[in-house]
């Protein structure tokens, strides 16, 4: 694993990710390791870092920032090495930092040096000689590969992120910051790799323009706020980029605390103890997992995780309509009301007659592991209590967009109780849906859906 070293300092100096509950459920010898053997915790800290030194874990799908190049003439090892001639893929200007106010990292990803970090004093474009602050306890060589200040794009997102959205998402991405408890609905969990409006398909991790639309536009109806023109390009880019690194790094926390959970889990101790177990006998278990088993569950976990996220970002996994948008007239509003109401889509379940959000599912209790919970009403996959879009109100979290509506009924909303309807009616049925929803606030009466939406609203997808 290669990672590189990215930021110290900055807003939120002291704070440190937090373990999922999952991880906290674990027998301390899982979460913390058990003689030789590294628990979760370290496991995760290993290809992810602290904030404030964070690591960049190459092997994910994420965009860490730096030039990439090779050492170009192999050293005296004879001596203290202190000085690197190297050779960048794209130019970089000559620095100093004793007139640019910052030393620049370098970073030695392979070959016997690989993993060695120094600080750059000076470097000249015209002999490619870099002056190190210290001398490297490994000696490279010709063609090994390095990265000159890697990690910059963490290294920023990171001070935006806890700049500006830390105080409700958390540190950690797990949607707790210090104001969370005061908001509603919650601000989002990023850990389960799980957002709710996206343009992916259903169940998708969401690419790297939905979270930046999120960011630009804001979520209608909740406290998230839109970012422009307070943010510019170059810092949405990082500061998606850094929240797509704390979605995988919970998803890969969650991951792997589960492959311990079934049988070391404190409970799952607890229960083994009460058959007659003893307390060595399951850290011998425990020991032979850490050696037979975990490995494998480590490779496919990463591979999972580096899949999905690539997926989000390949042009097929993006909802385009197969059909334009049909003509919206009375006849198709007719049509979209007859869906709405109907068995096939059944909106009225949660939605209502109305549409107000006010459908008998909100005055169903739903069951948990047989039981009922304590508040009547739909709860989203972080256990929050949600209450169904009240379509009257012309507001639409998702956005406003006649196809940001059709992606919400293609693939449903992750993590919420909206399900999917894509391919259980057709494109152009769907069609009709949207332009029945975006005429229900101008609707004299239920079913009187007769008066188009603004034109400058509805007209283009």
């Amino acid at each position: 694993m290669t990672v590189t070293g990215c930021s110290r300092g900055g807003p939120g100096f002291d704070a440190q990710f937090v373990p999922s509950e999952v991880t906290t459920s674990l027998m301390p010898e899982a979460q913390n390791g058990l003689e030789d053997h590294v628990g979760v915790n370290d496991i995760v800290n290993e290809r992810f870092g602290t904030p404030q030194q964070l690591k960049a874990w190459t092997k994910l799908p994420l965009e860490f920032g730096g030039t990439t190049g090779t050492i170009a003439e192999s050293p005296d090892g004879s001596v203290a090495v202190k000085v690197l001639k190297l050779t960048f893929d794209h130019d970089v200007k000559s620095f100093d930092a004793a007139t640019d106010d910052e030393q620049v990292s370098l970073q030695i990803v392979s070959g016997e040096a690989a993993t060695e970090v120094a600080s750059i004093l000076r470097y000249s474009a015209e002999t490619g000689v870099a002056d190190l602050s210290g001398a490297l306890e490994k000696i490279p060589a010709a063609g090994d590969m390095i990265v000159l200040a890697g990690g910059d794009v963490l290294k920023h997102g990171r001070v935006l992120y806890m700049r500006h959205c830390s105080h409700c998402h958390g540190t950690s991405g797990d949607g707790a910051g210090p104001t969370a408890e005061y908001l509603y609905p919650r601000p989002r969990d990023y850990r389960n790799g799980l957002f709710k409006f996206t343009s992916t398909k259903s169940l998708m991790r969401p690419s790297r323009d939905d979270i930046a639309r999120i960011l630009k536009n804001g979520i209608p109806g909740t406290y998230m706020p839109s970012f422009v023109p307070m943010l510019e390009a170059d810092e949405l880019h990082d500061t998606v980029e850094y929240v797509r690194f704390l979605s995988m790094r919970g998803e890969f926390e969650r991951k792997i605390a589960g492959e311990f959970s079934a049988e070391y889990s404190q409970a799952a101790y607890d229960e083994r103890r009460e058959r007659g177990e003893s307390r060595q006998e399951i850290t011998d278990a425990l020991k032979a997992f850490y050696v037979e088993d975990l490995p494998d569950y480590l490779n496919d976990d990463a591979d999972a995780l580096t899949d999905g996220w690539t997926a989000a970002e390949e042009e097929d996994s993006v909802i385009v309509p197969s059909v334009p948008r049909v003509t919206n007239d009375v006849e198709s509003r007719r049509r979209g009301r007859e869906l709405f109401v109907g068995a096939t889509l059944n909106c009225v379940n949660c939605h209502g007659i109305g549409g107000r959000g006010d459908g008998p599912q909100t005055r169903d209790f739903e069951l948990v592991d047989g039981r009922p919970r304590p508040h009547a009403g739909l709860h989203d996959e972080w256990g929050q209590l949600v209450k169904p879009r009240d379509l009257t109100s012309g507001i639409y979290r998702g956005g406003r967009r006649p196809v940001d509506i059709f992606r919400r009924i293609y693939s449903g909303i992750n993590g919420a109780k909206m399900p999917a309807f894509g391919g259980k009616i057709t494109d152009e049925q769907m069609w009709d849906v949207v332009n029945y929803v975006l005429s229900i606030p101008f609707e004299p009466e239920p079913g009187k859906g007769v008066i188009a939406a603004p034109a400058a609203e509805t007209a283009s997808l």
